[in-house]
């Protein structure tokens, strides 16, 4: 890079930390999300530090609150979320850092830190583990993935319809339309159809 354009990033990159509106302390609210998932991992807090690591390393850094010190998430387990992109809401007091994790991203082994439901824990008299709070096609690809699963198990009466699709290929593929472009995709990778 030339000189030049180094004080040209280095001004751009100062505007931006400056847009940030951070707190009193000087942090702001950040969340990892999963780039493949869209499931929410983890949240922290950051400074203009914090989210400067971030942007320079591609791995998510927070800023811990009881230590007074950056930490990047993985340092130690070695199961560090990899930053796609960096996103600032409207009010610009929140950011998202999109990325894909290497591990489970939290301290229990959970994928995320988010997984005890409130609505399961107000209608159960115990909260279920590991309950994750997944987008919808997620959802979907977990409960048809538990389906495949459970193909070896002998099953009594009249199987499901997604038992009955996973054992025929035939009939799954023709089940499956592809109005949108996303949907062929999804036909042939998770599928395996051939088009």
């Amino acid at each position: 890079k030339k000189p030049d354009q180094d004080v040209f990033l280095n001004s751009k990159f100062d505007t931006l930390l400056d847009t940030v509106k951070w707190d009193e302390k000087g942090l702001a609210v950040a969340i990892a999300q999963n780039v493949d998932t869209g499931a929410i991992l983890m949240q922290g807090f950051i400074n203009r530090e914090a989210l400067a690591t971030t942007i320079s390393s591609k791995k998510a850094t927070f800023y811990s609150r009881s230590r007074a010190t950056l930490w990047t998430k993985g340092e130690t387990s070695m199961n560090f979320i990899n930053v796609y992109d960096i996103f600032l809401d409207c009010d610009r007091d929140s950011i998202i850092y999109l990325g894909k994790p290497d591990g489970p991203t939290c301290h229990t082994g959970s994928e995320t830190c988010y997984y005890t439901s409130v609505l399961n824990f107000l209608n159960q008299s115990q909260a279920e583990e590991n309950n994750l709070a997944m987008t919808t096609l997620y959802s979907l690809e977990s409960t048809v993935n538990q389906r495949k699963e459970e193909l070896s198990v002998p099953q009594n009466g009249k199987p499901s319809w997604t038992r009955h699709l996973l054992l025929d290929d035939k009939l799954l593929c023709s089940k499956i339309r592809y109005p949108e472009f996303i949907l062929e995709i999804l036909k042939i990778s998770f599928y395996g159809c051939s088009l």
